[in-house]
Protein backbone atom coordinates (compact mmCIF):
# COMPACT_ATOMS: atom_id res chain seq x y z
CA UNK A 1 0.00 0.00 0.00
CA UNK A 2 1.40 3.41 -0.91
CA UNK A 3 1.88 6.17 1.62
CA UNK A 4 -1.00 8.22 0.14
CA UNK A 5 -3.42 5.28 0.34
CA UNK A 6 -2.30 4.51 3.88
CA UNK A 7 -2.89 8.15 4.89
CA UNK A 8 -6.32 8.15 3.23
CA UNK A 9 -7.34 4.93 4.98
CA UNK A 10 -6.13 6.25 8.35
CA UNK A 11 -8.11 9.48 8.06
CA UNK A 12 -11.07 8.24 6.00
CA UNK A 13 -13.79 9.42 8.48
CA UNK A 14 -12.32 12.92 8.76
CA UNK A 15 -11.87 13.19 4.98
CA UNK A 16 -15.45 12.06 4.41
CA UNK A 17 -16.73 14.70 6.86
CA UNK A 18 -14.65 17.38 5.16
CA UNK A 19 -15.91 16.43 1.69
CA UNK A 20 -19.50 16.34 2.93
CA UNK A 21 -19.15 19.79 4.52
CA UNK A 22 -17.55 21.12 1.35
CA UNK A 23 -20.45 19.87 -0.79
CA UNK A 24 -22.99 21.30 1.63
CA UNK A 25 -21.33 24.71 1.73
CA UNK A 26 -21.04 24.87 -2.05
CA UNK A 27 -24.77 24.14 -2.37
CA UNK A 28 -25.69 26.69 0.28
CA UNK A 29 -23.44 29.41 -1.09
CA UNK A 30 -24.61 28.88 -4.64
CA UNK A 31 -28.20 29.20 -3.51
CA UNK A 32 -27.62 32.53 -1.75
CA UNK A 33 -24.99 34.25 -3.84
CA UNK A 34 -24.17 34.88 -7.43
CA UNK A 35 -21.60 32.24 -8.40
CA UNK A 36 -19.49 34.94 -10.10
CA UNK A 37 -19.29 37.11 -6.98
CA UNK A 38 -17.56 36.46 -3.71
CA UNK A 39 -19.66 36.10 -0.58
CA UNK A 40 -20.13 39.39 1.32
CA UNK A 41 -17.13 38.96 3.59
CA UNK A 42 -17.27 42.60 4.73
CA UNK A 43 -20.86 42.15 5.95
CA UNK A 44 -19.89 38.97 7.76
CA UNK A 45 -16.92 40.72 9.34
CA UNK A 46 -19.10 43.65 10.45
CA UNK A 47 -21.66 41.25 11.93
CA UNK A 48 -18.89 39.31 13.66
CA UNK A 49 -17.46 42.53 15.14
CA UNK A 50 -20.93 43.61 16.30
CA UNK A 51 -21.65 40.25 17.90
CA UNK A 52 -18.22 40.15 19.52
CA UNK A 53 -18.77 43.59 21.04
CA UNK A 54 -22.18 42.49 22.33
CA UNK A 55 -20.70 39.31 23.79
CA UNK A 56 -17.99 41.33 25.54
CA UNK A 57 -20.58 43.76 26.94
CA UNK A 58 -22.73 40.89 28.20
CA UNK A 59 -19.69 39.19 29.71
CA UNK A 60 -18.75 42.37 31.61
CA UNK A 61 -22.34 42.64 32.84
CA UNK A 62 -22.27 38.98 33.92
CA UNK A 63 -19.02 39.42 35.85
CA UNK A 64 -20.39 42.53 37.55
CA UNK A 65 -23.59 40.73 38.57
CA UNK A 66 -21.60 37.74 39.74
CA UNK A 67 -19.43 39.96 41.96
CA UNK A 68 -22.50 41.78 43.31
CA UNK A 69 -24.17 38.46 44.10
CA UNK A 70 -21.08 37.22 45.92
CA UNK A 71 -20.99 40.42 48.00
CA UNK A 72 -24.69 40.11 48.88
CA UNK A 73 -24.23 36.46 49.84
CA UNK A 74 -21.33 37.39 52.11
CA UNK A 75 -23.44 40.09 53.79
CA UNK A 76 -26.34 37.64 54.20
CA UNK A 77 -24.04 35.08 55.75
CA UNK A 78 -22.60 37.64 58.18
CA UNK A 79 -26.08 38.79 59.19
CA UNK A 80 -27.15 35.20 59.90
CA UNK A 81 -23.97 34.68 61.93
CA UNK A 82 -24.70 37.79 64.00
CA UNK A 83 -28.34 36.78 64.55
CA UNK A 84 -27.27 33.29 65.57
CA UNK A 85 -24.72 34.67 68.04
CA UNK A 86 -27.32 37.03 69.53
CA UNK A 87 -29.77 34.16 70.00
CA UNK A 88 -27.14 32.12 71.80
CA UNK A 89 -26.43 35.03 74.15
CA UNK A 90 -30.06 35.73 74.97
CA UNK A 91 -31.15 32.12 75.52
CA UNK A 92 -30.93 30.95 79.09
CA UNK A 93 -27.98 28.73 79.74
CA UNK A 94 -28.90 25.26 80.83
CA UNK A 95 -26.98 24.01 83.75
CA UNK A 96 -26.83 20.56 85.19
CA UNK A 97 -29.10 21.62 88.04
CA UNK A 98 -31.85 22.70 85.64
CA UNK A 99 -31.91 19.35 83.89
CA UNK A 100 -32.49 17.30 87.06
Amino acid sequence: MSLANEYYETYRPQIALYESAERYLKNVLQGHFDAKKLPPITKWKAECDKLTAERNRLNREYVSLKNDTAAVEKIRSNVYDIISEERRRTQPQRTQDMER
